[in-house]
């Protein structure tokens, strides 16, 4: 069945393309393509930025526009997933995207003069320093706050990091080649930081034992091994060299 797409949507669209391919995100660690066959479908990677646990990681993400955008929000679907991780709190194990922009949190909602780049900028503001505190009710004194944060911080190197260079099958999705490129040229940037701080958790008494972390949100069991995470690193820096 052919999809109608109103006059209103195709020119918003049109006008939010052109200016985020005229002035990108990229230093905001923000890329976008949209569909060449697809007018109503966009792909997005956000690497994790420095200072939080998401440093360096490749966190993919698709839009699906409705045919009455921008009177409606897309749906925005997370695709970085696996192991039974829950990276974010806005970011669920399903895909769902749940934050007041698009509708699917309470809050401010979405209106027309929101575009492709301002859903980008929230979904990056996603990936912050103390993540779990986006759980409403949540402070850092929470038994689960630093397990949270430490489970992420290792999870995002092994999966986010290193199962996307590999592109290991059942964590990755072919449709995201489009951005591999840039997967490359980031994981290369960043090698020296994330080896440091892998080197740092090495060292460090609390992980030593290799110790087995385990969250009641989200019902999370990690056993934490950088010496591992260590020699993925650098098989995925001889991959690429």
């Amino acid at each position: 069945m052919t999809t109608i797409v109103s006059k209103d949507t195709i020119q918003k669209l049109l006008k939010d393309i052109k200016d985020i391919y005229k002035n990108p995100l990229i230093d905001n660690g923000i890329y976008y393509i949209h569909d060449d066959s697809d007018m109503l479908k966009g792909y997005a990677l956000i690497i994790g930025p420095s200072d939080t646990p998401y440093f360096g990681g490749n966190y993919f993400f698709e839009l699906n526009f409705p045919t009455d955008y921008p009177y409606k929000p897309p749906k925005v679907t997370y695709c970085t997933n696996g192991e039974n991780i829950r990276f974010n709190p806005n970011l669920y194990k399903c895909g769902k995207v749940c934050i007041s922009l698009l509708n699917t949190w309470r809050g401010e909602q979405w209106t027309s003069c929101q575009s492709i780049r301002t859903v980008l900028l929230t979904l990056c503001t996603l990936l912050c320093k103390d993540p779990l505190l986006n759980e409403p009710g949540v402070s850092k004194t929470h038994q689960d706050f630093n397990k949270y944060t430490q489970i992420v911080e290792h999870c995002n190197i092994k999966i986010a990091v290193c199962d996307i260079v590999n592109k290991k099958v059942g964590i990755y999705d072919d449709k995201f080649d489009i951005f591999y490129t840039y997967v490359k040229e980031n994981f290369l940037i960043n090698y020296d930081k994330l080896l440091e701080f892998v080197d740092k958790q090495i060292s460090s008494e609390v992980f030593k034992e290799k110790p087995s972390l385990y969250t009641n949100y989200y019902t999370m069991n990690v056993i934490i091994d950088y010496e591992s995470l260590r020699n993925k690193l650098a098989e995925c820096k001889n991959k690429l060299q």
